[in-house]
């Protein structure tokens, strides 16, 4: 069995791997293997590891990726992507780095070899790599300004795209509630009654598939409900539910983020992907009250 093992960015930040003779960890994170096929958003840096031989890097320390060997290098090759070092170019550096990666499926194949030496492995490692696009997400769901008198909740649909496995479909997003009360015109009355977390996943508990999502890869649906649509105090009353970030991502701007887009910022910090559509409003408004005829009365003339 080779002792050389090219490692793939871990679907999600783990603790402390424990291995066996065939895997081991490389900078704690860096715990899957190339059996598995690896996922990266479309224009985001991301390395390849490859563990070393220990016979040639016999102090090699995989936690902090130091004490490579002094003969020991790599030979990266690929096509397609943009990656340091130079595909086909040995290097001693036991990883590589590609940037900006568009969308596509590419194979990264490495061998080590030994300067001391003058030996290189003859069977290469090969990592398949699924660059696929960035999540998007719009509601489905039409505003209904015309709502007469109080009403049920209402069903309101986010389709989200993201051309990942079932397995792997995973979302963090909220959605905001605002209620506010509304006169003929429009212009708000008083203050509104706001709930930022009406819905709520979060980086650490996404909406997962089949769990919390329908459909089926690359689309995706989350259905939930909105409240139930009461006139408030008689006046015209706008229920407004707005997607946003996740209540834990503060430091990004509002949209979405997936398992694989997080994972795929591991080098570059987090990001979100905004809303094609991010709102839903409902208005109910008071039924009319007709009022009283008048006619002349029967005694004017009397």
């Amino acid at each position: 069995m080779k002792k050389s093992t090219l490692l793939r960015i871990a679907l999600v930040v783990t603790a402390m791997f424990m291995f066996t003779s065939n895997y081991a960890q490389i900078l704690t994170d860096y715990s899957e293997d190339e059996t598995a096929v690896m996922y990266q958003t479309a224009g985001r840096t991301f390395r390849l590891y490859v563990l070393p031989d220990p016979i040639y890097s016999p102090t090699y320390n995989a936690g902090t990726n130091a004490n490579l060997g002094a003969n020991s290098q790599w030979r990266f090759v690929y096509t397609g992507l943009t990656g340091s070092p130079v595909s086909n170019t040995p290097a001693a550096q036991n990883y590589v780095e590609f940037t900006n990666p568009g969308v596509g499926t590419y194979t990264v194949d490495v061998t080590e070899l030994n300067t001391l030496i003058s030996c290189e492995d003859g069977t290469p490692r090969t990592t398949t790599i699924n660059v696929i696009a960035a999540p998007s997400a719009t509601c489905a769901t039409a505003d209904n300004l015309t709502f007469c008198g109080d009403q049920p909740a209402q069903t309101i649909v986010l389709n989200i795209t993201e051309n990942v496995p079932n397995a792997l479909a995973a979302y963090a997003f909220s959605v905001e509630e605002e209620i506010q009360q509304i006169d003929g015109s429009g212009t708000p009355i008083g203050s509104p009654t706001v709930n930022s977390t009406f819905v709520n996943f979060t980086l650490s508990a996404k909406a997962k598939h089949p769990a919390n999502l329908g459909g089926t890869t690359p689309n995706f649906t989350f259905t939930f409900y909105s409240s139930v649509l009461s006139v408030v105090s008689n006046n015209r009353t706008r229920y407004t539910y707005t997607f946003k970030k996740a209540s834990d991502a503060s430091a990004v701007a509002d949209g979405i983020i997936s398992a694989i887009s997080q994972k795929s910022d591991y080098i570059q910090g987090l990001t979100s992907y905004a809303f094609a559509d991010n709102q839903v409003v409902f208005i109910v408004n008071p039924a009319p009250v007709t009022g009283p005829v008048y006619h002349i009365p029967n005694a004017f003339n009397y």
